[in-house]
C-alpha cells in the first residue's frame, strides 16, 4: 500500500491540476456526467484515505519530514486523497478533449 501511495503521490500535482481545469471545463460546457463520474472515485479515495491515514501515510511524502507531521487531523488526509481520487476522471475528461481537439 505505501507503494501504491507513494505513485498517487507522485502523480498528484499533475492530475489536480489538471482535475481542476477538466471541472472548469465541465462546468462551462454543463457535461454533469463527467462530474457523477468522479463522486464514486471521491468515495474510493476517502476509503482510501481511510486506510492510508490508519497505516500513517500522509497525503504528500515530501510536504513533511515524518509521517502525519503536517497532517496531524485525519479529515485533512482524508480528504487530500478524496480530492486525488476525484481528480482523476476529470483529468481524463480535459485530456482526451485536447488529444479529439488536436486530431
Amino acid at each position: 500500500m505505501a507503494v501504491l501511495c507513494y505513485i498517487i503521490n507522485i502523480l498528484a500535482p499533475f492530475t489536480n491540476a489538471l482535475g481542476l481545469f477538466g471541472l472548469l471545463l465541465a462546468c462551462s460546457r454543463s457535461q454533469w456526467s463527467v462530474l457523477y463520474i468522479a463522486i464514486p472515485f471521491a468515495i474510493i479515495g476517502l476509503i482510501f484515505g481511510i486506510l492510508a491515514y490508519s497505516r500513517d501515510i500522509p497525503p504528500r511524502w515530501f510536504w513533511s519530514r515524518s509521517a502525519n507531521e503536517i497532517f496531524s487531523f485525519s479529515v485533512t488526509a482524508v480528504l487530500g486523497y478524496a480530492i486525488t481520487f476525484a481528480a482523476y476522471p476529470l483529468a481524463w475528461y480535459i485530456a482526451s478533449d485536447f488529444i479529439s481537439l488536436i486530431s
